[in-house]
Parts: C-alpha cells; structure tokens; sequence
C-alpha cells in the first residue's frame, strides 16, 4: 500500500485550513475509497506522523476528529481501525437476506463456494427432524452487500425432499424459486440462536477481515407453512460491519 507525501507543494495542503484538519481530510478520502479494507487498520502514529511531517500531537488531533466522526475506532495496544458503518440485519419471522439489504439500499450477492450432499449432521439431523443415516444438501455462500463481504452461510436442505436442489443452484435459479419448484410457495423463520466466535484463518480471509476479530452467529431453521422445516443455516457475521436486530413484534 503505498499514498502520495502530504507535504506544502501537495494539493491537499489548502492556506486557512489548520494541518490536522487537512490530515483527518485526507485520511477520510482515503478510508472512504477503502484504501485501508485489506486489514482494516490504519499505520501506526510514527508512520503516520513521518508522513504527513507533522509531530504526535498534531496528527492525535486529526485521529481525534476521525474517531468523533465514527470514522476509526482506537483499540488500546493494538491500534486504529476503520469503523465500518454497522449494517441492521433484521431476524424476524421473515427473514430474507435480500429483502434486508435492498431495504438499505444496499446491493446484495452471493458468491457459492460448495454445495454437495452429504450425511446430515447431528444438529441438522435434530433441526430437521431427520431420521437416523439421513443425508442432507449442504449448500455454502458468501455474502456481499455493495460486492463487499459480510457473512458466510451454511444451509443444510433435507435431500430426500429437495432432490435436484443442487443441480437448480449451480444453473443459477434463486432459492426462492427453486423452493416454489419444489412446493414451497413461503416460509417462515421458527428459530435464530445468536452466539459468537471467532473466525478460523480461512473465514478471516474470506471476509477480509483480521483473524482475531469476533463473528456473530446465527443458527436458524425455516419452515413451511404447515410448520415442516425445510432449511437449518449457521451464519456467521462481520461483528464490526452489522449489527443483528431482533423484531419480535413483526409479522412480515
């Protein structure tokens, strides 16, 4: 990562404006344009400080600003970071990952990163009310808002019900049509369990965000309208990117 030298010929060095005040200007533009979205954290006062040519106390005042700003957060012996503006991901009855983001007016993706059938797992087997020697399709997602990361989801569809699923998926059909297909015309969420964790190495990597970072976690299980679930999902969530608001009031 490499930036131009703030210095007196720079353009951003403006007459009547106070120099922390353009520092705080520049590293605004700059988190504003991600320069800092590989790590998430800012160079260190000494770095920071030779750069722009300036002693601690003025560049404190600038980092001061930033952070009033919600711009950074400071993390006692450990460093500044760019405080991500928190996303609202409403668990309701209803929940719909699209449906959330588009009501931000953010731009929602997905990135499928496996999907195969496999022998359900204990806590699939029990969510699902599978039998004994079940198996399950699993299917793995990256989530994006704006193509930006915040979540890894894991589904898990009772293969015996859902047989063809996998193939749908792969041509690109959204899960909401391929449940139609398979007469699914609605769902509804019967449970989220919220817990936290942290991220293994590739996790971290995928969500491009420090391996020491929690993640929030949403265990859930939709079911259809005559109360048969139909999907059990663990997901995991950027703790510093959203923020999980539970509705217990709404109905859609």
């Amino acid at each position: 990562m490499s930036f131009d030298v703030f210095s007196s010929s720079s353009p951003g060095r403006r007459s009547g404006v106070s120099v922390w005040r353009q520092i705080a200007d520049t590293l605004t533009t700059e988190i504003r344009n991600r320069a800092y979205s590989d790590t998430g954290r800012l160079p260190g006062e000494v770095e920071l400080s030779a750069r722009f040519g300036v002693n601690r106390h003025t560049l404190r005042q600038a980092v001061a600003a930033l952070q009033t700003e919600g711009l950074v957060r400071i993390e006692p012996g450990r460093g500044m970071f760019v405080q991500h503006e928190l996303l609202d991901y409403a668990l309701t009855r209803r929940t719909r990952f699209s449906e959330n983001l588009l009501q931000q007016g953010l731009i929602p993706s997905k990135q499928l990163l496996s999907a195969r059938e496999m022998p359900a797992p204990a806590q699939a087997q029990h969510a699902l009310k599978l039998s004994k020697g079940a198996t399950v399709l699993m299917v793995e997602t990256l989530d994006e808002a704006n193509d930006a990361p915040i979540g890894m989801a894991t589904a898990y569809y009772p293969a015996a019900r859902f047989s063809g699923l996998l193939d749908m998926l792969n041509e690109g059909t959204r899960t909401t049509e391929i449940l139609k297909h398979f007469g699914v015309q609605d769902y509804v969420r019967a449970l989220s369990r919220i817990t936290t964790q942290m991220p293994s190495d590739e996790t971290a990597r995928l969500l491009a965000q420090p391996v020491n970072r929690p993640l929030l976690c949403v265990e859930s299980v939709d079911t259809d309208m005559e109360g048969l679930p139909i999907k059990y999902g663990e997901t995991v969530f950027c703790g510093d990117r959203v923020q999980l608001v539970v509705d217990a009031g709404a109905q859609a």
